[in-house]
């Protein structure tokens, strides 16, 4: 018998990642991670399905993690990353290397054909992203370079003495990035000496060989502004020389450069730097270009090329990059789109055609890749009802998907899961919303249900067919959920992304009131029992809410912003603000600032609110929480304040499992509590 979910489901799910296609079309790799429930921590191994069989097998073993799994161009070999500990090395200077960076991730191959994993990389701070060149002889990878770590003193580390001396010096989720900087090295499959390939006061990375094998196409900002305006450029180096030259001009953030299969064409993603509203664009450049403007393929459209589709089951947006046909006439990307991820194809040369949707449907693909000789693609794909699982297909429009793997079909298959059910209404100046409503598994119309409203994060991310625990809990509770798309969600054209720069809660917050009074029309919500909440600038806009409005009995605001001037210095990135949103610094215009902060209306919150902030969270920094917090206590006002420690911006989607499961608690608790 179906029964509701729970907290502690949080446990038995298991969460999928990187599926990866062999070159022969023939078999799947895929990184699965569930959950040590006695030791509280991830855990994650590589799995290999093979598709004409239908097996499936767990390709890595050990308690240590494995991730990042990338197939030889022969499929004889599969590198992956992890931190596991080898057989110990013969010689001094062997045991020397090995030493160095014993505890860091490492690059390992293993035979595919069975055998035991060998480490290839001995790099001090570690080692990331192994690819293969063309004739599987060696192996690129990224690593840090930088000031080794200080010796721990009776096993505890020294405290440090940072000396900043750049605007951008820290990033969320990662901690101080000025200390050391990411090249490019090479080594041998059969491992040796090391070669570095960049140098430099800069970040290189998400490097891609050339099909003749003697260039690398990579991403790296070398600009005099790169610590104030983060944004990569497009780069090609030669494997022959060491010569570098740049193919964009610094005016645009790049990211997942990809070769033409004849090797004359670069393919990326990109966004200005400046006002790009998170919309992210298909271009393609010619690999001799120099400094010269790319065609974009995408300009114009509604779709953004890349995943900013939410989920509480993973802490990642990721950009997949764009995946060439075997003929080079045709790019395959992942984008967002009114409520979804597909994959889309489109014509290699601008005003050849419009995007051909692969996987139509309701679905969240959150990753892929490509066998373009067999024109299967590998996807990583989830909805609102089911974790994201591994599924192929062909990459003609409208195939179906085949699933590969179950990895979540014994848990999912007890569980009485609510389904989402779409609203489209109207919202401020008569603009067009979406939104969706999730209802309590034995729903009767004729009862009144609380509602609890889910604001989502960015302002330029959006919501739809993805995945949500929580949601799923409080529906569980007896809660109807109803949460939409406002202004400023991505996926409905860069113009209603855009349209809140400089004008956050003003009408966007009436999207969302208006969306809650069209579910109310439905008559089946108590309007006494209204409950808010949202993270980040859903926190923001949770916060605004309950400044402006008495409709809601209780509220719950997560990781949130509630001072826009002391943002901007406390935030990794909160200068932004000024630059690309609201247009002026605080000390030029602090009245343009607080009207926009929810600690102005602080005096008209009477809603009980509970806060929920992480001690780490370097996006929206724990003193966002504390103002709220202190104001409220100061006014006497019902509030509660959950601090979570060493946990980031993204408790709620990939923080210490443990902490996890008590946040919901707190969720739960809070809004039983009132409603």
């Amino acid at each position: 018998m179906a029964r509701s979910i729970t907290i502690d489901d949080l446990y038995k799910m298991k969460f999928l990642g990187r599926p990866r296609i062999s070159p022969d079309g023939k078999y799947v790799a895929y990184v699965v991670t569930t959950i040590d429930e006695h030791k509280h921590a991830y855990r994650s191994a590589i799995w290999v399905a093979t598709l004409k069989t239908g097996e499936v097998r767990r390709f890595t073993s050990g308690a240590t993690s494995a991730n990042s799994p990338v197939w030889s161009p022969d499929g004889r070999w599969l590198a992956f990353v992890s931190a596991r500990e080898g057989d110990d090395l013969s010689g001094a200077d062997a045991k020397e290397q090995q030493q160095k960076g014993k505890g860091k991730p490492q690059i390992w191959i293993i035979p595919t054909d069975g055998g035991e994993a060998r480490q290839l990389t001995f790099q001090e701070h570690g080692a990331s992203s192994p690819v293969w060149s063309p004739d599987g002889m060696q192996v690129l990878f990224s690593a840090a370079v930088g000031p080794s770590e200080e010796e721990p003193v009776d096993g505890k580390p020294l405290p440090q003495a940072r000396v900043i001396d750049q605007l951008w010096y820290r990033l969320d989720g990662v901690g101080y990035i000025y200390e050391r900087r990411s090249h490019l090295f090479l080594i041998s499959r059969d491992g040796g000496e090391v070669k570095q390939l960049t140098e430099g006061d800069w970040d290189d990375g998400e490097a891609a060989w050339s099909p003749d094998g003697t260039q690398i196409v990579y991403v790296s900002n070398h600009n005099e502004d790169r610590w104030r305006w983060p944004g990569d450029d497009v780069y090609i180096l030669s494997i022959q020389d060491g010569a570098s030259h740049r193919l964009t001009d610094g005016t645009l953030g790049c990211n997942a450069p990809s070769w033409s299969p004849d090797g004359q064409t670069i393919a990326f993603l990109a966004a200005p730097k400046l006002k790009s509203a998170g919309y992210t664009y298909l271009n393609v450049i010619p690999a001799r270009a120099e400094n010269e403007q790319p065609t974009v393929l995408t300009q114009g459209m509604e779709i953004s090329c890349s995943d900013w589709l939410n989920s509480d089951l993973g802490d990642e947006h990721l950009a997949p990059v764009p995946a060439w046909s075997a003929d080079g006439k045709t790019l395959f990307i992942l984008a967002s789109y009114h409520g979804v991820t597909n994959i889309y194809a489109l014509p290699g040369t601008a005003g050849q055609g419009e995007p051909v949707v692969i996987t139509p449907g309701n679905m969240h693909v959150r990753d892929f890749s490509i066998d373009a000789a067999k024109e299967t693609l590998a996807l990583l794909v989830g909805d609102g009802t089911h974790a994201a699982e591994i599924f192929v297909s062909a990459t003609r429009p409208n195939s179906e998907l085949q699933r590969v793997s179950h990895a979540n079909d014994e848990l999912f298959a007890e569980l009485q899961l609510s389904s989402l059910e779409n609203i489209q209404y109207k919202g401020a100046d008569g603009w067009s919303i979406e939104g969706w409503i999730m209802k309590p598994h034995d729903f009767d119309p004729a009862k009144k249900y609380p509602l609890v409203v889910e604001i989502h994060g960015g302002p330029n991310t959006l919501y739809g067919h993805g995945f949500f625990h929580e949601m799923q809990l409080l529906t569980a509770q007896g809660y109807v959920v109803f949460f939409c798309n406002p202004r400023g969600s991505i996926g409905y054209g860069y113009d209603f992304a855009n349209a809140v720069r400089g004008a956050w809660g003003e009408k966007d917050s009436i999207d969302i009131m208006m969306g809650v009074d069209e579910v109310i029309k439905l008559g089946y919500i108590d309007e006494q029992r209204l409950g808010v909440t949202g993270g980040s600038y859903g926190g923001f806009m949770t916060n605004w809410l309950v400044g402006h409005y008495d409709r809601f009995k209780v509220a719950v605001t997560d990781r949130c912003v509630s001072n826009m001037a002391s943002m901007f210095g406390a935030s990794d990135l909160g200068w932004d603000l000024a630059e690309d949103n609201l247009e002026t610094t605080p000390w030029e215009d602090l009245d343009k600032y607080m009207q926009m902060s929810p600690i102005s209306y602080v005096k008209n919150i009477h809603t009980p609110l509970l806060i929920i902030h992480s001690e780490q969270d370097l996006r929206c920094g724990i003193e966002q929480g504390e103002q709220l917090f202190a104001a409220l206590k100061w006014l006497g006002r019902e509030t509660k304040f959950v601090r979570f420690e060493g946990q980031s911006h993204g408790l709620s989607r990939g923080g210490h499992p443990k902490l996890r499961k008590v946040r919901l608690q707190h969720i739960l608790d809070w809004f039983a509590q009132y409603m």
